[in-house]
């Protein structure tokens, strides 16, 4: 096999990117590059032919030659070899609760890579404590054949509650929450409660917004500080029931 062959590996294995650091990139230069043959040297050829595209360095994103790949998958596979999962914008878009333009994709992993953009996508990795990661509704799935950790539709919101600036629209909660049955309701709100008094505070808020009742955990709070829905916005109304300013 030879350096052109690179590409096609990935491809064949739905892995939309390289990484020169994971162990896929061992494993992928052991089975197709000759012995002796560079891979700073392959991988510059494989860019000029439009084979792949680089992201940041050491990382590439493969070009799939018959469609585009999913902006989504290449964010999730930057993230292949450690615990991961995509949620807020991107997540609820996945689960189609939303339909607006995701330009911000958030990750939730270990580690400390930095924002890349993946064409006009911005993809950024937050963090959470390790008992709320661990508590985190996420699972496994795929998207056109290509793997995909991503936040249950319940989870993207109680960590859009707990961490505003992880979600670019924000604005849209109030209908993804009048949306939900019940149920699910219900479990944003033991979830928000888990998280922080002020991600609960600001469900109660959304609540009021989209005219639907508080469930009974949520109901008995009496918060007694004062947060901002949004903190990255100075004004807005005020929730004496909350203590919110949105």
């Amino acid at each position: 096999m030879s350096c052109s062959d690179i590409a096609t590996w990935y491809l064949e294995r739905r892995l939309p990117v390289i990484d020169l650091a994971s162990r896929t990139w061992e494993r992928a230069r052991a089975e197709v590059l000759p012995p002796g043959y560079g891979p700073s040297v392959c991988l510059r050829r494989l860019v000029d032919a439009r084979r792949i595209r680089r992201l940041t360095r050491g990382v590439y994103q493969v070009i799939d030659p018959v469609r585009d790949t999913p902006t989504i998958a290449v964010a999730d596979a930057l993230f292949a070899d450690v615990e991961h999962y995509v949620t807020t914008d991107a997540a609820l878009a996945f689960h189609r609760a939303i339909d607006q333009p995701v330009v911000e994709i958030v990750v939730v992993a270990a580690g400390s890579r930095r924002p890349v953009r993946v064409g006009t996508t911005r993809v950024r990795r937050v963090a959470l404590r390790p008992e709320a990661f661990l508590a985190a509704d996420a699972y496994l799935t795929s998207l056109d054949g290509f793997r995909l950790t991503v936040a249950a539709r319940e989870q993207a919101v109680v960590d859009a509650l707990g961490e505003p600036s992880w979600m670019t629209h924000l604005t849209l909660l109030p209908e993804v929450l009048a949306a939900l049955d019940d149920d699910d309701l219900a479990r944003v709100a033991d979830g928000a409660l888990r998280r922080s008094t002020a991600a609960a505070q600001r469900l109660g808020f959304l609540l009021d917004e989209a005219q639907r009742p508080a469930p009974a955990t949520l109901a008995r709070l009496r918060p007694r500080s004062t947060v901002r829905l949004d903190p990255r916005v100075k004004s807005g109304t005020f929730s004496t029931r909350w203590r919110v300013y949105g």
